[in-house]
């Protein structure tokens, strides 16, 4: 009998050698009674070394607190603990990422499996970053379907979806909404006279002084050629009107030539539900209004206030 007992260890731990990750047993007060060769192969450490150790010598700190806390609790309320995240060190002390797997026998043993887990750390930490790529890439494919390029406000389809939803809010929310159309006053003699290099210029320096203009909560849009759009929550007629007013002083900063440039208002104002096309409309009537009264002035559509 004592021959076929000795026959069969010889046996499992052949076995147990063979196999291509740790296999360690530890007994009830989780000191080691035995380890396969991976530990001698893969992780440098002497058999004699660890059998008869606390199994904690094997685990960086933080995997320790949570193999005491976690891991050992579970273990003995489940009798088993499948893929656990831990970090184990080899000999000299090189940290490696591992997957464990544990069994509670009835005496109290646990028998442990431990695989390698770098590459799979590696993989995660490639699929994060591919993940990172393409979440940057869609931002990116989402600015560019979203802005004007040249002057890098919103575009018309992203402006009247934004205005859409901040008219809905202000309906529910019970405050005004002024909406500004300003049109570049002679811009077709810009382009004619000085080229469209000279017209884009122009464009893309209003676009900055728009953008730089404006608080976090408005919406500024170049909404076709050289009409712009800006949509201002929460804002009275009386503000509304000084704002149009600084606006004109610091649009007559930029220079054409020798000339200042100068932009014709068109000013809705709504405190009730609207819908945006209706909104726009009185404020594109009142911008052409702006333009048949001399240009360079701001003119308002009283209808909804």
């Amino acid at each position: 009998m004592e021959n076929n007992h000795i026959e069969n260890n010889k046996v499992l731990n052949y076995s147990l050698d063979s196999f291509p990750c740790g296999a360690l047993i530890t007994n009830s007060s989780r000191i080691i009674t035995y380890i396969n060769s991976y530990f001698t192969n893969q992780l440098l450490w002497k058999p004699n070394y660890l059998i008869g150790k606390s199994v904690d010598i094997l685990f960086t700190q933080s995997s320790r607190i949570f193999f005491q806390s976690y891991l050992i609790p579970t273990l003995l309320h489940e009798k088993t603990c499948e893929e656990m995240q831990l970090i184990i060190l080899n000999a000299d002390g090189q940290r490696i990422p591992i997957t464990v797997n544990a069994s509670l026998s009835v005496d109290g043993s646990i028998y442990w499996s431990l695989f390698n887990a770098s590459k799979r750390d590696q993989l995660y930490e490639e699929l994060i970053k591919t993940r990172e790529t393409l979440e940057i890439q869609a931002e990116k494919l989402k600015l560019l379907a979203s802005t004007d390029e040249l002057t890098e406000l919103l575009n018309r389809r992203e402006m009247k979806h934004r205005s859409s939803l901040m008219l809905e809010q202000a309906a529910r929310s019970h405050y005004s909404v002024s909406l500004l159309m300003l049109d570049v006053d002679h811009f077709k003699k810009i382009n004619d006279t000085m080229g469209h290099v000279e017209g884009d210029r122009v464009l893309k320096k209003l676009g900055q002084l728009l953008k730089g203009f404006g608080r976090k909560t408005d919406l500024i849009s170049r909404f076709g050629g050289e009409e712009f759009l800006i949509m201002l929550p929460d804002t009275n007629k009386s503000d509304t009107l000084l704002l149009c007013h600084r606006l004109h002083k610091l649009i007559a900063e930029i220079k054409v030539g020798n000339s200042s440039l100068t932009v014709s208002i068109g000013l809705s104002i709504c405190d009730k539900k609207i819908s945006f096309t209706d909104l726009f409309t009185q404020a594109d009537n009142a911008m052409y209004k702006a333009k048949a009264l001399g240009r360079n002035r701001t003119e308002i559509d009283c209808s909804n206030h």
